[in-house]
């Protein structure tokens, strides 16, 4: 079995590079499989490609200069590459994280017993304030083992030579500024029926930036995700969408007060989350657009 491995490599993640690097070379191997890494390095740091040559042994891999500082971008850039490429599957993981041990390993497995062309996995956080363990596990969806479900991230996740039979297979760079593009671009293979699965034994972890602890970073990023929502249902429902953001608009606000009467931890912390995503929805629809990508 053939597999390619994307990696964007970011200029904000670069003193995690090293963690996410040893983690690549140190994979549980599968007789049967090789996989091979791509790296998507952004032109301002390029020089990195020393540090991967000092650490990767184990894995042949490819590096590709990105003229962009642009995350949809650089992913087409790999989309691009597979496109002449003879393999079995190819996948996505951020440059913020480390991988399991097991991830290939426990990827086989789930590819050798579900039939799907789409698998994602968990990502866990590492943090230094124990505080926000609960903001982090909030923010990352509630799946089963082997769940369909509509979308997976990009943090990790594999997918199927089968869906370049797709005719429009690229990620929407008209998210570039406010995130959402891997949501979409799965969320829609899923509506043309490519069935995608959770494996919840190959997870990553993300090291976490010191700047993300901090209660307003997350009110920010659900926010964000509210804003983006509503850029992913103009394009899912283009007749319908006013109707449907609308809809989701009264579910985020009522979710958001009804857990205010039952106020644990969780409850309360999904509550400002839930109203935080309403708030970028209504923003949204008043053509307020966030100034950076959170």
């Amino acid at each position: 079995m053939k597999i390619y491995l994307s990696v964007l490599l970011s200029k904000k993640n670069t003193e995690f590079l090293r963690s996410l690097l040893n983690s690549l070379e140190n994979l549980k191997k599968v007789n049967y499989i090789k996989l091979s890494l791509v790296f998507v390095i952004e032109n301002k740091i390029f020089y990195q490609k020393n540090l991967i040559a000092k650490l990767i042994k184990s894995f042949d891999y490819t590096i590709i200069r990105s003229n962009k500082n642009n995350i949809p971008y650089s992913r087409n850039l790999f989309l691009k590459f597979l496109k002449n490429k003879n393999f079995d599957f190819a996948g996505f993981v951020d440059d913020d994280c480390f991988l399991n041990y097991n991830w290939l390993f426990n990827m086989n497995k789930f590819i050798k017993t579900n039939s799907c062309s789409i698998i994602g996995g968990p990502q866990k956080h590492y943090f230094k304030d124990n505080f926000f363990k609960q903001y982090f596990d909030c923010l990352e969806p509630n799946r089963k083992n082997k769940q369909k479900v509509d979308w997976v991230a990009s943090n990790n996740c594999l997918f199927s030579r089968k869906i370049f039979n797709f005719k429009d297979l690229r990620f929407d760079e008209n998210f570039k500024n406010y995130g959402g593009s891997d949501q979409f671009f799965f969320k829609n293979l899923s509506l043309n029926k490519y069935v995608i699965r959770w494996n919840s034994k190959s997870y990553v972890v993300e090291n976490i930036q010191k700047s993300r602890e901090n209660i307003f970073w997350f009110l920010k990023r659900n926010f964000r995700y509210g804003y983006s929502g509503n850029l992913i249902d103009k394009k899912i429902y283009p007749k319908i969408y006013i109707l449907v953001i609308t809809l989701k608009i009264f579910y985020q606000l009522l979710y958001s007060i009804i857990l205010i009467f039952f106020p644990t931890k969780v409850n309360i912390i999904k509550s400002k989350f839930f109203f935080s995503r309403a708030l970028g929805r209504i923003s949204g629809l008043m053509n307020y657009k966030p100034k950076k990508y959170i």
